[in-house]
């Protein structure tokens, strides 16, 4: 009977003692609510296309986005409907870093992306405006669609199993490098003014464990634009002037988690603690039930 008190006390201190090591870990990490840029002009002029050299780039910082963690991780179908509002980026002719061919104007090709995490997952949402949707070619990179490139351990090095340059075309079809992948799932729907993405990739291809608050990501995104059919007509990338490599140049996708969802969190894993208590003192009880031959 000692040894069972003994055994009780030690499963109650653990609990007790893990509850307070979780309760001291919330710190409050902040989220912004959404907020755009300033949407430019709508104007049809004519604009050549841009690209900067090593040295412009070495006197410019690079941009973030912050990915909010999602509770509740939303279904990839297209549609946004289950996704919170959180901060997200515009990438137009006027916003992009650089870009090559024409582009009339944002109902040409413009997009706002928002990203989301959890533990197991990487979530981006890309509203894409485009007038004409193309999707005739062999090559994804040659029709309408998104590229996300990641840089997962943020090391600024662009050919680790860490890094991707994921595609999405407008017909939904997937590559990593110009490979067909069934890494991400992905999912299309067209809209009147253009086609969402909406793209979930497992950690496991990111990082070689998981994911805090805090996290950061060496992230840039790319949209193609094909108007004609054949090759693309129009290319933007939002940091960089590709998103397969020159992984320095890429912009930052940090981690963020509300206080409130931490807080839920946390409150959840103690429950958990808590219901695995129960059951060892289950089996306790049942232990001093038996005679000892």
């Amino acid at each position: 009977m000692k040894r069972g008190t003994a055994i009780l006390i030690v499963v109650l201190c653990t609990v007790a003692l893990a509850a307070r090591a979780l309760g001291a870990g919330v710190r409050p990490a902040g989220l912004a609510g959404a907020t755009a840029p300033n949407e430019p002009s709508t104007s049809v002029s004519a604009q050549v296309e841009r690209a900067f050299t090593v040295s412009e780039y070495q006197t410019m910082s690079t941009r973030s986005l912050r990915s909010a963690r999602l509770v509740t991780p939303p279904t990839i179908d297209g549609n946004l409907y289950d996704w919170p509002l959180s901060e997200f980026i515009g990438v137009d002719r006027n916003t992009a870093f650089s870009f090559f061919g024409g582009i009339s104007d944002i109902n040409d090709l413009s997009a706002e992306i928002r990203s989301g995490w959890d533990e197991q997952t990487l979530y981006f949402a890309v509203e894409v405006r485009d007038d004409v949707l193309v999707a005739d070619s062999e090559d994804i990179w040659r029709d309408d669609g998104v590229e996300i490139g990641i840089d997962g351990l943020y090391d600024k090095y662009s050919w680790g199993s860490d890094d991707h340059q994921y595609t999405v075309a407008v017909d939904g079809r997937t590559a990593d490098r110009t490979t067909p992948t069934t890494d991400v799932t992905a999912a299309i729907s067209v809209t009147a003014r253009g086609y969402v993405v909406e793209m979930a990739v497992p950690m496991t291809k990111l990082l070689p464990g998981i994911p805090i608050s805090g996290t950061v990501m060496g992230f840039t995104v790319g949209l193609h634009d094909d108007d004609d059919g054949g090759s693309w007509d129009a290319y933007l990338i939002w940091e960089g002037t590709n998103t397969g490599t020159k992984a320095e140049l890429f912009g930052s996708l940090i981690f963020t988690e509300r206080l409130e969802d931490r807080i839920a969190s946390l409150e959840a894993k103690i429950a958990q603690l808590e219901r695995r208590t129960r059951e060892l003192l289950q089996i306790l009880a049942e232990f001093e039930q038996v005679t000892p031959p």
